[in-house]
């Protein structure tokens, strides 16, 4: 029997892997859909999020974590950088009537007409971009939250980035999906590349990619201060989506920090007392 000959096929973020990460293999793992109703119900907990509460999604990927949201009553709208992703999104929360609404956008530079009571960026997806870029997507989301409103943010925890060093495998539906994943020590970034290798001898290897460049893994201290410099208040960290909630181990995968932005003062404690 002659051996497979291998074609290799270069597709972009849009082109394939986004549709193909973010939508085909969540419907076919119950355990991701278990997980985002964690994710939910923990982001209500720790928010106090209730029904008829507006709430920004940046990051928004498919929609699947934004349209649990509008299940419950939340006017949710959610931003993402893909347009197949938020194609799918939009179209869900049509099919089921859901009070959500999508649109194509960037982290980085968006803007809001009115502030929202909670400002969410799930999935680990802060740090996806440089240093200035992610400290001008906390100042844009100090901004996009209202006085006294809540953010909670996730991003990829640097005591734990061995796990995804590769290389790594997992069997698909599609075929075999091969990681090869790489810690740069120095800069402190997570990278890495995926190729899906089908049973045909095809392997798709990803092209342009807005994840390309890894994502900056913060520690505490670092993250914390960048919270605090731009204005937010308490920043609280956790290392898993149970609840009742648990403090950041070293051996947590994932950290998710939740802190506030400063309520306004209130007409009686900034009136000056009058001389006598």
């Amino acid at each position: 029997m002659p051996p497979k000959r291998f074609q290799r096929i270069e597709k972009t973020w849009d082109e394939y892997w986004a549709e193909y990460w973010r939508i085909r293999l969540v419907q076919e793992d119950e355990v991701v859909a278990w997980k985002n109703q964690q994710v939910v119900d923990f982001s209500t907990k720790m928010l106090d999020i209730k029904p008829g509460m507006r709430i920004l999604d940046l990051g928004c990927g498919a929609g699947f974590q934004a349209n649990l949201f509008a299940e419950n009553g939340i006017l949710v709208h959610g931003i993402d950088i893909s347009p197949p992703l938020i194609k799918h999104a939009a179209a869900i929360a049509k099919k089921k009537k859901l009070s959500a609404t999508f649109a194509v956008g960037n982290m980085h530079d968006f803007t809001v007409k009115e502030p929202y009571d909670r400002v969410l960026i799930l999935g680990m997806s802060f740090g996806f971009g440089t240093d200035e870029e992610n400290e001008a997507t906390l100042r844009n989301v100090f901004t996009a939250v209202k006085p006294g409103g809540q953010i909670l943010l996730t991003g990829q925890h640097p005591y734990s980035a061995s796990t995804h060093t590769g290389p790594e495998w997992v069997e698909t539906n599609d075929g075999f999906l091969v990681h090869h994943g790489e810690f740069d020590p120095i800069t402190c970034r997570l990278g890495g590349m995926w190729e899906l290798v089908r049973p045909d001898g095809t392997v798709i290897t990803e092209g342009d990619n807005p994840e390309s460049d890894g994502i900056r893994c913060y520690s505490v201290p670092e993250l914390a201060r960048m919270l605090l410099d731009v204005g937010f208040n308490h920043p609280r960290f956790f290392g898993s989506w149970m609840l009742p909630p648990t403090e950041l181990q070293w051996f947590s995968t994932e950290m998710i920090t939740v802190a506030e932005r400063p309520a306004l003062a209130s007409a009686s404690k900034t009136k000056r007392v009058r001389k006598v």
